[in-house]
C-alpha cells in the first residue's frame, strides 16, 4: 500500500491551483490525473475495498464542494426572497407590485386560465372526497316553510338538532345583548371605518367590495372616503375580509354567540354590510363558501331574502324577512342564498360571519 498512497499523494500534490488557467484546463488535468490513479492501481491489483480508500479524500472534496454550492444556491435564494419581503413592506413598492401581478395575470389568462384554481375551493382535490349535494327528498324540509323562527335564549343543542343539521334558517332576538357595542351610543360608522384608514391597514385590500358608488373592487380606501364626504348621500356597500389582519381587526367588534354549538368553527374571514339613506330595490347576494352564514345587525335595520338552491327552487319557496339593530339570522349554504337589501331612511351597520362543522 506503499506505492498506493505515494500515488494518491502525488494526486493531491499535483492538484492544479494556479487561477490562470481556464476551468476547462484544470478540469482536463484533474481527469487525467485521476486517470493516471486508475491506471496505476489497475497494474497494482488494487481490490475494491482499497480502491475506496485511496480515493475517499478525493470522494469528500467532491461531496464538500457539491454541498457548499448547494449551501450558497440557498443562502443566495434565502436572501433573494427576504430582500423581496423586505420591500414589499413599502407601501408604493406593495401597490406597484399588486399592480403588476394583476396585470401579469390578466395577460397570461389567454394562454393560461388561472381562473379555475383561484376559485377553487381546494387547491388539490381529494380524490375520496364526496361533496355534500342536495338532492329532491332535501327539499322536504323547506317545501312547506313560510316563514323564519324568531328564537329566544335557544339553547345550542336545539339549534345543532332542529336547525342547522335540517339547514333551517332561523333569527335569534337576543343574542347580543351582552355585546359591548350594543350596550354603548359611542359606536358607529366611524368606529369601524378608522380601523381600515390606519397606517397597519394600508395595502390591505378587500374581497368581493360591492358598492353604488365609482370605486375599483379593491379600492376600500377610495370608499371609505367618499363615504365620509358630506356631499355624499345614499350609499352602500359590503366587502369580505379575507385578509386576516383585517379580519382580526373587526373580530374585536363581536363576539361568539352563546346559541352556536361547539361544533361550529367560526370562519377567520368576516364581512361588513354598512349603508346610509339608501334605498333600494335589487337585493345583493353574498356570496359565502362556509357551511353556515350568521349576520349581526349592530345598527339599523336590513331586508333579506333567502332562496333555494337548485333543485329545491322547484319546490321550495323564498323566505322574506328582517332583521332589527341587536337581531341576527342564521343560515346554511347547502339549501339558501342569501341576499339582502339595506334598510331604508337610516344608517345601516351589520357584520357577516362564516362558520364551519364536520
Amino acid at each position: 500500500m506503499g506505492g498506493e498512497t505515494t500515488a494518491q499523494n502525488s494526486l493531491w500534490s499535483q492538484m492544479p491551483h494556479d487561477p490562470r488557467k481556464s476551468k476547462e484546463e484544470t478540469l482536463q488535468l484533474v481527469n487525467q490525473e485521476i486517470m493516471s490513479l486508475y491506471d496505476y492501481l489497475q497494474r497494482e491489483g488494487v481490490s475494491g475495498s482499497d480502491w475506496e480508500d485511496v480515493t475517499k479524500p478525493l470522494v469528500r472534496m467532491v461531496r464538500m464542494a457539491k454541498f457548499k454550492k448547494w449551501v450558497r444556491r440557498v443562502m443566495a435564494l434565502a436572501a433573494l426572497f427576504l430582500a423581496f419581503y423586505m420591500a414589499l413592506q413599502i407601501p408604493w413598492v406593495h401597490k406597484a407590485a399588486c399592480a403588476i401581478g394583476r396585470q401579469s395575470l390578466m395577460l397570461v389568462l389567454p394562454k393560461w386560465d388561472w381562473t379555475k384554481i383561484y376559485y377553487s375551493d381546494c387547491f388539490l382535490s381529494n380524490p375520496y372526497y364526496v361533496s355534500q349535494s342536495l338532492m329532491e327528498d332535501d327539499c322536504n324540509v323547506c317545501e312547506s316553510m313560510e316563514r323564519l323562527d324568531h328564537l329566544v335564549n335557544v339553547s345550542a343543542v336545539v339549534v345543532s338538532e332542529e336547525y342547522l343539521k335540517n339547514d333551517v334558517p332561523f333569527v335569534v332576538v337576543d343574542g347580543m345583548d351582552n355585546w359591548e357595542v350594543m350596550n354603548t351610543d359611542q359606536f358607529w360608522f366611524d368606529n369601524v371605518t378608522e380601523l381600515y384608514l390606519t397606517d397597519d391597514m394600508r395595502g390591505i385590500y378587500p374581497c368581493e367590495l360591492t358598492t353604488n358608488l365609482r370605486v375599483r373592487s379593491d379600492d376600500l380606501i377610495a370608499f371609505l372616503r367618499k363615504i365620509h364626504n358630506p356631499d355624499v348621500h345614499r350609499w352602500y356597500g359590503h366587502w369580505e375580509n379575507c385578509n386576516k389582519k383585517a379580519a382580526k381587526l373587526l373580530r374585536q367588534m363581536y363576539r361568539r354567540p352563546y346559541f352556536i354549538p361547539h361544533m361550529v368553527d367560526l370562519s377567520d374571514s368576516n364581512w361588513v354590510l354598512i349603508s346610509s339613506n339608501y334605498k333600494g330595490k335589487v337585493y345583493k347576494e353574498i356570496v359565502f363558501q362556509t357551511e353556515m352564514l350568521l349576520v349581526v345587525q349592530i345598527r339599523g335595520w336590513t331586508r333579506f331574502r333567502l332562496v333555494p338552491r337548485e333543485p329545491c327552487d322547484h319546490y321550495c319557496p323564498e323566505l322574506f324577512d328582517s332583521i332589527r339593530e341587536g337581531e341576527m339570522v342564521v343560515v346554511t349554504s347547502l339549501m339558501w342564498k342569501f341576499e339582502y337589501i339595506p334598510g331604508e331612511n337610516t344608517d345601516n351597520l351589520a357584520i357577516a360571519v362564516g362558520g364551519f362543522w364536520n
